[in-house]
């Protein structure tokens, strides 16, 4: 399948790009892991104080497959783009640069727990011969109640099927007004595996393609923050647009989860 066009990366994008990559060392004042008080804040407060910020790597003299909806503007699933030979990440992808949604689902899964998943689609997932057309990888802040307060507690990275969770105590985040990055602050950094899309909260991996499946390279080469751009879309549980995904699931192959399986069984993580 022919590539996309590519955008350039602009100045704003690329002074992002290295404002992100910045050593975490911390800010005088700054407040770690801010809390939301009970009663007054709504799931929707909880979502937003969740927000991650997107980082996807270039390697190997490639871009990465960029995110885009999971569904076109017919309204039907994605056709999904077409698995390449390693280095080449980028069968078909959205347009690099282009907005692109960022689906979301926030439940209180018990009195003193609340998960809020973040989730991407993209078009394709490694390389030939293992990999596949379709990709939904996702990320999860788990908010817990402390006496009248709820504080994020941990995090939890999409990895071939299973989670990593690291102590929101050692996550990689940035504060409330996204001006600092340090660890145990309010919205975590997101570094998306170049090839298989694993998620991670540090940089680092290798780039050969063996790694693609057990320590992928990541980087802060184009940071995206996920309620800019295409913005989030709410997957509410029982909403039309999951009873949709739900609708569509054999569409996506083996990418099986889809936002609207994350707003069923996010709680059960």
């Amino acid at each position: 399948m022919p590539h996309r066009p590519r955008r350039l990366l602009t100045g704003s994008l690329a002074a992002a790009s290295l404002i992100a990559g910045l050593l975490l060392l911390p800010a005088p004042g700054a407040a770690a892991n801010e809390p939301l008080p009970e009663g007054p804040a709504t799931l929707g407060d909880f979502a937003a104080a969740s927000v991650p910020q997107w980082n996807f790597a270039r390697a190997n003299n490639n871009d990465p497959c960029w995110p885009e909806s999971a569904f076109g503007p017919d309204g039907a699933p994605a056709t999904g783009g077409g698995v390449q030979n390693w280095p080449n990440s980028d069968g078909g992808c959205a347009p690099h640069g282009a907005p692109f949604p960022t689906y979301y689902t926030a439940q209180k899964c018990s009195s003193d727990e609340i998960r809020v998943v973040f989730t991407l689609y993209q078009a394709t997932s490694g390389f030939k011969p293992s990999g596949h057309r379709h990709d939904f990888e996702h990320v999860e802040v788990v908010w817990r109640k402390n006496g009248t307060d709820w504080t994020r507690d941990r995090l939890l990275l999409s990895a071939h099927g299973g989670h990593r969770v690291v102590s929101w105590a050692d996550a990689e985040s940035w504060n409330r007004d996204r001006g600092h990055a340090a660890k145990g602050l309010e919205h975590p950094r997101i570094f998306v595996g170049y090839g298989s899309h694993s998620m991670y909260n540090n940089q680092g991996g290798r780039k050969d393609v063996i790694s693609a499946y057990t320590d992928e390279y990541r980087a802060a080469d184009y940071p995206s923050w996920a309620d800019q751009g295409g913005g989030l879309v709410e997957v509410a549980r029982d909403s039309a647009l999951q009873q949709r995904f739900d609708a569509n699931a054999a569409a996506w192959g083996s990418a099986d989860s889809n936002p609207g399986k994350m707003a069923r069984e996010s709680c059960s993580h």
